[in-house]
């Protein structure tokens, strides 16, 4: 479904963009633009699809962030920037010997833009929310139940409404008040006629009651759709549940030989992408160092064992972020610590090198030597390894694969630093180590390009 409504979004979006282009050659020259705008379909296509991935980079293909909202319309101005100045450049490298667009160029960030705005004011108002909804029951109620349907009222565009919950009455009434709720689907549905349910969220609790089991086989003839909990939390969320954490579970979904090829072709990506930030190391370190050396006193490089993959300890270096305190030149003179929100020991250029991720660059040569790749779990230190694996037994899946310089959980989430975030960071690592592929790893890559341009690492 996900997939499905992005194409709905790529698809209208494009066609805005090409009606804004005709338009903007009408403005043009007063006239039908005719063979003009044939002549433009193949090029403006490139810069559109060029738009696409900008627009992407920025969020406006994340269904969960693309609510109706200042900030949400800020990012498609951005967008229609970012296109005009690489329209710009596109023209002058390759430039059109019978149209000179610099005039269409601005005319179409207008109008194309501008209808692309007004398509996806109207797809999240009413599209969003009434084709493409799902009329959700969930039967049974949990932890994970309350945080999707807090998740689903927040954020209406996801396209989902909690119709009712199967729990008993006393429950809903103590949580969810001013939702239906009863033993079975039908007295949901009587309460709730106007709504009735396309999808039943099964919970573990309620995976044996037959008389419930009966009653979703007859569904099956009504076309509705049955989903475990586990499954929908893991398509709306993007993160494996904890409660499904046991040794059969990871048998059956990590399935690590079907990726053979994915892997093999991963390890020519990340030799080739090691070597360009190599190149990009080698240009850029008079700077930083010169930057690390006059800000603060100690040495350019901090380096620490971290752990890879099979639990092999490997030495990573990083550009020196933080004040030296000890002799290593670390910050650390209490033993090992997780850094904080405005951590007081980082340095001025280092908050500058954490933002953009420039501290990670000298981590190229770990790429080059196998030890990471440019996409996985962030490799830990072995201190706080033993931490967590001590409090979550199933902690050290995250090395089945080699550790990134980025990957899904650090995309989600700047930082983690106490154990319920790395409790939250596990399930997204795992959620990538069960669904990596090519599409994923072209997100994520795209998603981090998002984070380097905002300047929000940490």
């Amino acid at each position: 479904m996900l997939r499905l409504k992005q194409l709905t979004l790529f698809l209208g979006d494009m066609s805005m963009l090409y009606i804004g282009l005709f338009i903007a050659l009408y403005i043009r020259y007063l006239e039908s633009p005719g063979y003009r705008f044939t002549e433009l379909l193949a090029p403006m296509g490139v810069l559109f699809f060029a738009g696409a991935v900008v627009m992407f980079i920025v969020g406006l293909y994340d269904i969960s962030r693309t609510k109706n909202s200042w900030n949400f319309y800020q990012k498609i101005i951005l967008s229609a920037i970012v296109w005009l100045v690489l329209g710009i450049i596109y023209f002058y490298v390759k430039p059109n010997t019978t149209i000179s667009p610099k005039t269409i160029l601005l005319l179409t960030s207008f109008t194309g833009f501008g209808l692309l705005a007004l398509w996806r004011f109207f797809y999240n108002k009413y599209i969003s929310t009434t084709i493409w909804r799902v009329n959700v029951i969930f039967a049974g109620v949990t932890d994970e139940v309350k945080e999707l349907i807090k998740i689903i009222r927040e954020e209406p565009q996801r396209g989902y409404y909690v119709s009712g919950i199967i729990a008993d009455a006393q429950t809903c009434s103590n949580i969810f008040p001013d939702i239906p709720c009863g033993s079975n689907i039908s007295e949901i549905n009587a309460q709730n006629n106007s709504h009735p349910a396309n999808l039943i969220v099964m919970s573990p609790g309620l995976a044996s009651n037959e008389d419930l089991l009966k009653e979703l086989y007859k569904k099956l003839f009504q076309q509705v759709s049955v989903i475990s909990l586990a499954d929908f939390y893991e398509d709306v969320i993007k993160r494996i549940p904890p409660f499904t954490f046991s040794e059969g579970w990871f048998i059956s979904n990590l399935r690590e030989q079907e990726k053979k090829m994915y892997d093999r072709f991963k390890i020519l990506i990340d030799y080739l992408a090691g070597i360009l930030l190599g190149i990009f190391f080698a240009v850029t370190f008079p700077f930083i160092a010169l930057a690390i050396k006059l800000n603060s006193k100690g040495p350019i490089f901090y380096c620490q064992y971290r752990i890879g993959r099979q639990g092999t300890p490997f030495k990573v270096c990083k550009y020196r972020t933080m004040k030296a305190l000890s002799a290593d030149g670390g910050a650390e003179t209490q033993g090992p610590q997780y850094a904080s929100n405005n951590d007081s020991r980082i340095t001025k250029v280092g908050k500058f090198l954490r933002g953009s991720r420039l501290d990670e660059i000298p981590q190229f040569i770990n790429i080059l030597k196998g030890e990471m790749a440019i996409i996985g779990p962030r490799p830990e230190r072995p201190e706080f390894v033993d931490q967590l694996t001590e409090k979550m037994p199933y902690y050290a899946l995250r090395h089945v694969i080699k550790p990134g310089l980025t990957g899904w959980a650090q995309v989600h989430n700047a930082y983690y630093g106490d154990l319920g975030e790395n409790l939250q960071k596990l399930e997204y690592d795992l959620y990538y180590i069960k669904n990596r592929g090519l599409v994923l790893d072209i997100s994520i890559s795209l998603r981090t390009i998002n984070i380097l341009a905002r300047m929000i690492g940490r």
